[in-house]
């Protein structure tokens, strides 16, 4: 698992794997244009993550840092455009990679992003992947979208008092 700078990315992409990246997002979103997702990520300063099987990218998605002021306790990040190839989804390579990008961002920034809740195309399966990490579904919080009703998902850094982080020592001391 792989999360870098889109931007270089693009740069170093030798195999063409910004076409294969749009074509999966287009296929998991059910859109029948292809849009260039990465270039428009390299522009916008996003970063890129990605998981290679048989030295194929098969998942992958993208996180774009909002504006940050000093005076906030967390930055945020908004997550976008996961997707998986076709034939390996239900295998849980989505999950592994939001919870590499949670382990990258989740102390130091508030992670949000949206999924489809339209009535009778509710997309079950982001959800389920989400929630399983730590993402609490907003129901009152939504946007319209191309795909219909989307509705966000937030992840907010866990807040460790001085009695876990004791807790945690004492454990650790024991092994």
């Amino acid at each position: 698992m792989v999360i870098m700078s889109a931007q270089e990315f693009k740069i170093n992409d030798i195999n063409n794997q910004s076409d294969i990246i749009d074509r999966t997002a287009a296929a998991s979103f059910g859109h029948e244009t292809i849009s260039p997702v990465v270039d428009n990520a390299s522009f916008n300063d996003s970063v890129i993550g990605f998981i290679k099987e048989n030295n194929e990218i098969v998942t992958s998605g993208f996180g774009k840092e909002d504006t940050y002021s000093p005076n906030y306790k967390y930055k945020t990040m908004y997550l976008h455009t996961f997707s998986t190839k076709q034939e390996y989804r239900g295998r849980g390579l989505c999950r592994k990679l939001v919870g590499e990008f949670i382990k990258k961002y989740g102390k130091t920034h508030i992670l949000y992003l949206t999924v489809r809740t339209e009535a009778n195309n509710v997309n079950e399966s982001a959800i389920k992947c989400y929630t399983s990490k730590g993402f609490i579904l907003l129901p009152e919080v939504y946007r319209d979208h191309t795909d219909g009703k989307n509705n966000a998902m937030i992840y907010i850094p866990k807040q460790h008092t001085k009695k876990q982080t004791k807790r945690k020592k004492k454990r650790k001391t024991k092994r």
